[in-house]
């Protein structure tokens, strides 16, 4: 019932950020927009797709040490067959996929696999909050926006430090801080307590000194090829007169947007972020939606037939996947649903 509630929630969210963003469209002023884009553009668009998939599952296989020399091409494949996933059905049920896929290849099993894809999700979050800090002097942001996002900088930065702190008391560590936080409602559950643990387990990761500097290496070029990405379709859209730092401040707002209960795909919520993000640089209004749905839908198509392809090379159908990972997944990937 909770998972129901969960998925009419994000369905709805989805609609409203439709609603909100169709009601102001022109479709003549569309039309003309999409006519006159530069589509021969997206060829490096698509290059950067391949590239910064590629670099999450290189950067995977960093956070999994001492398993990481598997194969790359198997993590690319699995990268985007949870890309898949997380766009066809819905409450982001790719990262359970990848858990599970990964899971059976790796001694540490599944457990080890979702400590790493909770590292993973902690690193895109504070690169994007870096980003965003990095940003707010060359954006014209509102007093209260800018003031958010240095709060949220803030808090972030200090997370991590202390979970790294906690991580090094270990289980001991552990158990002295549920003595306070087990005692909280909605929060004192067995499995916000798997997943921290799992995210401890995963941290360790981050203290040994010859991949540390691999994975923070990895990460900025992940979102750097982002950007970049983005940027490619202002060029699309003859929006050339923006600076890049338009193309980064869309990639912060939809990155932020990925945490909003959705529909699959994030469909409604993306366009939103994005419309958003380009209207603090005056972009025309059909202009800004234009960009804001073809980036989305380029996006979500290329990552789909990547998705089917790597079912295709690991020889699995999405019927199977669906069945063996998401019916009844183990307790320690459920920790990673958000």
């Amino acid at each position: 019932m909770k998972r129901r509630l969960r998925l009419i929630f994000g369905l709805v969210i989805s609609l409203l950020s439709l609603y909100y963003v169709l009601r102001v469209i022109d479709p003549s002023k569309l039309w003309e927009t999409y006519r006159g884009a530069k589509y021969i553009y997206m060829l490096p668009a698509l290059l950067l797709v391949f590239f910064t998939s590629w670099a999450r599952a290189y950067r995977w296989r960093l956070l999994m040490h001492p398993n990481h020399d598997l194969p790359l091409p198997r993590l690319f494949s699995i990268v985007n067959i949870g890309y898949l996933f997380n766009n066809v059905l819905p409450a982001k049920v790719g990262e359970v996929v990848r858990g599970y896929l990964v899971g059976r290849l790796i001694p540490g099993g599944i457990g080890q696999a979702v400590s790493t894809l909770l590292v993973e999700r902690l690193l895109d979050v504070l690169t994007v909050v870096v980003l965003l800090l990095i940003l707010i002097p060359f954006v014209a942001l509102p007093p209260w926006a800018a003031r958010a996002g240095l709060v949220f900088g803030g808090i972030s930065v200090g997370g991590l430090v202390g979970l790294l702190i906690l991580g090094a008391f270990g289980q001991r560590g552990l158990d002295w801080v549920w003595r306070f936080v087990g005692r909280i409602p909605w929060v004192g559950h067995p499995k916000v307590r798997k997943a921290l643990e799992n995210l401890l387990e995963g941290l360790k990761v981050l203290t040994v000194g010859k991949l540390l500097p691999g994975i923070l290496l990895w990460s900025a070029l992940i979102w750097l090829g982002y950007a970049l990405f983005n940027y490619t379709f202002l060029v699309v859209f003859d929006m050339t007169y923006l600076p890049f730092a338009a193309a980064a401040f869309v990639l912060c707002a939809t990155g932020f947007s990925m945490v909003v209960p959705s529909s699959p795909g994030a469909i409604g919520v993306f366009e939103w972020a994005a419309f958003q993000a380009l209207s603090v640089y005056g972009v025309e209004q059909n202009l800004a939606i234009g960009y804001a749905f073809g980036l989305h839908a380029f996006t979500n198509l290329v990552l789909i037939l990547l998705g089917l392809w790597g079912l295709r090379r690991e020889s699995l159908s999405f019927s199977d996947v669906r069945g063996e990972a998401l019916v009844e997944p183990p307790s320690a990937v459920e920790s990673v649903d958000p």
